[in-house]
């Protein structure tokens, strides 16, 4: 049986899901609108909160408390904030658009080989590459890299997008770095990363370097609770969320499993510091930041996220080898290219050791690894990451470029 064809009948998976299923898959919609007016009660409370709190002040008696009842409801207010997409932070045009990807470029120069960003594909927007000043690979790169700098956005699926399969996700990829131009400096994270590992092995020839962050190349490895889910839990299961998305996996939904992982930090631990910042305002514009990006989630095409739970998350087969691509089986011995691997000590989500296995199975003769004191999104956007670290990988990839030396070469030899 397939894992997905987009019919309602497969929706229904043996009648398991049938009662689940809802007409135009609008549950990421319900979802939204749940979520909408749970806010909308958190502001009117807030309001309410902060009028009680004023009238408190106006009597001596109340005045010990008054404070106290506006700050909780400064705290409601802002826990109800409106989560909406955000401009990028960087300046960047749409180079080439596709169904469910576009090309951005950033302004950069033409000193060697272009570099692409591949970012995580888990029900996030692709900002996370760009997410705020001193917090953004992408500045990050025009700073240390010699070169042009180009983003593969992830675009939301649509609903005639429920079809979409691995095979079209690395056509995807395989598209924008044939309007590039190659090869490419290619730098996968999380999701992003196998993606471009793959893309590697298969099209070694196109790809002038390879880095991954926080992405998993031997799902069995390690002792990440993701890769315990998704082998404890059947088929039947994830075949049902894609049911009630119609066709496509909520972005909610992946969400919701990321929380569960740290339960206790997500739904107390956060709104605690939260109350405890509430007159910090670099505190309160930093956590805006983050839940405009975390909050703010999209949904993934339904057969390409059953593809990836079957074939790599149980069944490992890109360490295995038995993993085919538009028809080819993915051999990642034919990845021969300078190979930068960031992992995080601190990452639950992919524990190093599903990065780090990579080098068991590749040729390259040069493989540089760093681990940072970080979590898995930290990896892309804690400022001490990059400066620490993607800095110096940036600035070593521009001295690898094709007949091409970087200004720090440069200056070293007018210097000299």
């Amino acid at each position: 049986m397939p894992i997905l064809s987009v019919s309602e009948k497969t929706w229904t998976y043996h009648g398991l899901v049938h009662s689940l299923v809802l007409k135009g898959g609008r549950m990421d919609y319900l979802l939204q609108s749940y979520e909408n007016s749970i806010r909308k009660g958190m502001q009117i409370t807030g309001d309410m909160y902060h009028f009680l709190g004023s009238a408190m002040r106006m009597n001596f008696f109340m005045r010990p408390w008054a404070e106290a009842v506006q700050r909780y409801g400064s705290f409601l207010k802002e826990k109800a904030a409106p989560i909406s997409s955000r401009p990028w932070t960087t300046s960047n045009r749409v180079a080439r658009r596709w169904a469910k990807t576009a090309l951005r470029k950033f302004n950069g120069n033409e000193l060697g080989n272009p570099l692409l960003l591949v970012p995580p594909e888990a029900g996030h927007n692709s900002q996370i590459v760009d997410f705020g000043p001193g917090q953004s690979l992408v500045q990050c790169a025009l700073n240390h890299f010699a070169g042009d700098v180009y983003v593969m956005e992830k675009l939301p699926a649509g609903p005639k997008h429920a079809n979409y399969s691995l095979d079209d996700c690395i056509r995807s990829l395989d598209r924008c770095i044939h309007a590039i131009g190659e090869p490419v400096h290619l730098v996968g994270l999380c999701q992003g990363g196998w993606q471009a590992a793959v893309y590697t092995a298969l099209f070694p020839e196109r790809v002038k370097t390879l880095t991954l962050a926080g992405a998993p190349i031997d799902f069995h490895a390690g002792d990440g609770r993701i890769s315990q889910w998704a082998q404890s839990l059947p088929m039947s299961f994830y075949q049902a969320l894609v049911a009630m998305g119609g066709g496509r996996m909520p972005g909610a939904f992946i969400t919701s499993g990321f929380k569960l992982m740290n339960a206790y930090d997500r739904f107390i631990g956060d709104d605690l510091k939260l109350y405890q910042h509430i007159g910090d305002p670099t505190y309160l514009e930093r956590n805006r930041r983050f839940n405009q990006w975390y909050e703010f989630t999209q949904p993934l095409a339904g057969r390409m996220y059953l593809e990836v739970v079957q074939h790599l998350f149980k069944e490992n087969k890109l360490v295995k080898g038995d993993l085919e691509i538009m028809g080819r089986t993915v051999d990642l011995s034919r990845i021969y290219q300078p190979l930068y691997l960031v992992a995080g000590a601190r990452d639950d989500i992919t524990p190093p050791a599903q990065l780090l296995a990579i080098r068991d199975h590749v040729s390259s003769l040069w493989i540089e690894e760093k681990l940072a004191d970080a979590g898995h999104i930290g990896l892309f956007m804690r400022d001490g990451v990059i400066v620490d670290i993607w800095a110096a990988i940036f600035e070593r990839m521009s001295q690898l470029h094709s007949n091409t030396r970087t200004p720090i070469e440069m200056h070293s030899l007018r210097a000299g």
